[in-house]
């Protein structure tokens, strides 16, 4: 990707100061973005911007000034296949990240750039990939009323449970409590190592994809923590400028951003998910895991 040599430079936008080392995190993500886009047109995969990157499509024509990531969303059944794809196609200095490749159960993906330093976690193994990244988002099917019920979710709760609360559902089973699924099926489920409960889990979820006139993140919809979206507002995409790319869009925007942020047209700067994380996007996250004691508070 060609940058223009203005871009890095220091600016104001919309009252926040954009600083020249913000610009370079979005700079690497952007060239992330950039080979993502290039793989899922290879395989003719389906994506679209959500949270933070669509309003910044939508409202900036590129980031939120004051946010510093990149949220992708996909449809569970082409992100299974990208993870099938991804750890082939992201070779070095890109690395695809899941639960298969560095064993942390997010729920979702990361593409990462070694060549950068985007830490979120100073207590892992130095093998774990930290580089600066972008965040890849599995939506599945969530309750309608109609045909997508409130006891498949729960049956899905329970199964994400085993995976990250493991030792607490064993008690419970052992203390015979009721669950929608049965207690010989969860008991199965937590002898199996956490990787394939998590597997059973993605199964699980695409086994219902499809049946739902509503969608949404799943480990949110588990745990409540946002609204479901109609299907129907991202049946079409359309292109929005965003930065030096153009990037695919839910066609349905205004009304899934009226659901995350409300008046999405008001300017609240609120600080970003990654606030805590170390960002140097000129020096190689193993350098700082050999030399942790470099990592100090950071301002970006």
């Amino acid at each position: 990707m060609e940058f223009d040599s203005s871009f890095l430079k220091e600016e104001t936008r919309c009252g926040f100061l954009v600083t020249e080392k913000r610009k370079k995190i979005w700079r690497a993500e952007l060239e992330l973005l950039q080979r993502f886009d290039e793989v899922c047109r290879k395989y003719n995969l389906r994506y679209f911007a959500e949270y933070g990157t669509l309003l910044g499509a939508v409202r900036h024509q590129g980031f939120v000034p004051w946010d510093d990531d990149i949220d992708i969303m996909m449809f569970r059944d082409d992100y299974m296949k990208l993870q099938e794809i991804g750890p082939a196609e992201f070779q070095e200095p890109y690395f695809f990240q899941n639960t298969y490749t560095d064993l942390m159960v997010w729920g979702f993906c990361k593409i990462r750039d070694d060549r950068t330093t985007g830490i979120e976690f100073t207590d892992m193994s130095p093998d774990f990939h930290q580089g600066i990244f972008i965040d890849i988002n599995a939506f599945d099917d969530a309750p309608d009323g109609k045909h997508f019920s409130q006891n498949i979710l729960q049956v899905e709760r329970e199964v994400w449970q085993t995976v990250v609360n493991s030792e607490r559902m064993r008690y419970y089973v052992s203390e015979g409590v009721p669950f929608q699924v049965g207690s010989d099926i969860l008991t199965d489920l937590l002898n199996l190592p956490v990787r394939e409960r998590y597997r059973q889990f993605e199964i699980l979820a695409l086994s219902h994809f499809g049946t739902s006139e509503k969608v949404n993140y799943l480990v949110s919809e588990i745990c409540k923590r946002s609204g479901s979206r109609k299907r129907e507002w991202y049946s079409d995409v359309i292109s929005m400028p965003f930065e030096y790319m153009e990037i695919p869009v839910p066609a349905g925007y205004d009304e899934i951003l009226k659901v995350q942020y409300g008046d999405y047209h008001t300017f609240v700067q609120n600080g970003s998910a990654h606030e805590h994380t170390f960002f140097d996007p000129d020096t190689p996250y193993r350098f700082y895991m050999e030399h942790p004691e470099k990592i100090q508070d950071d301002t970006i």
